[in-house]
């Protein structure tokens, strides 16, 4: 019988997990919006930040001990600068505001509500820090008529307003990643979507069951 479980890990917890959430970001990033081409060095370089920043988290779904499935957040002000700017002046201050990195899940996974539990679980810690009334969360900017757009492809704007947050059409930044078959990085725009820490009690509920491919780059 097939086990799932969910654990949130900080600190030297992510450490132990970083190779395995590094090879879930790349498997994950390659698909599209993201067509990242990605590689094991750079991403657990990346990833430890969530192990030595304070308040930071990594929720994780393990299938017979193996992880399928990760949500990955920390204080924005903690973030990199081309993350961050966007916030400076806004009325959602950088102190304030929490963001959600990413959220990943392996394709046979999605779609059965395992989404919903990682949801819950880091919304769950972000509220019990006390120190954050918004979090955040970025996607890629992709034309509706991209050449490499799959055309199963299914945008998650209405899963993420159903869930209470809200587009910020302001706020965008611009993050440089190498596509796959490409030899350079090209610049990427990414959008923000908020939500009030004080609609959390209010809000319609978690996702409804729905093909998850929301991987929020960091």
């Amino acid at each position: 019988m097939t086990q799932h479980t969910f654990d949130i890990l900080t600190g030297d917890e992510i450490t132990n997990a970083i190779d395995e959430i590094a090879r879930l970001r790349i498997d994950i990033f390659a698909e599209y919006p993201y067509l990242y081409g990605g590689c094991v060095s750079y991403e657990v370089e990346y990833l430890r930040k969530f192990a030595n920043t304070k308040q930071s988290f990594m929720v994780v779904m393990k299938d017979q001990g193996k992880i399928v499935g990760g949500l990955t957040g920390l204080p924005l002000a903690h973030e990199q600068p081309a993350v961050r700017r966007p916030f400076v002046n806004s009325m959602y201050p950088l102190a304030s505001t929490f963001y959600f990195s990413e959220v990943l899940m392996y394709p046979r996974y999605r779609g059965n509500g395992y989404a919903t539990t990682m949801f819950k679980l880091a919304e769950q810690f972000v509220s019990q820090l006390c120190s954050y009334n918004y979090i955040a969360l970025a996607t890629v900017i992709r034309e509706a008529n991209h050449l490499k757009r799959p055309h199963s492809y299914q945008p998650l704007d209405g899963m993420w307003q159903h869930f209470g947050y809200k587009p910020l059409a302001n706020h965008i930044c611009i993050m440089d990643w190498r596509e796959h078959g490409d030899e350079q990085e090209t610049a990427k725009p990414l959008m923000f979507w908020i939500k009030s820490m004080t609609s959390m009690g209010s809000s319609k509920g978690l996702f409804p069951a729905a093909t998850l491919l929301m991987s929020v780059v960091g």
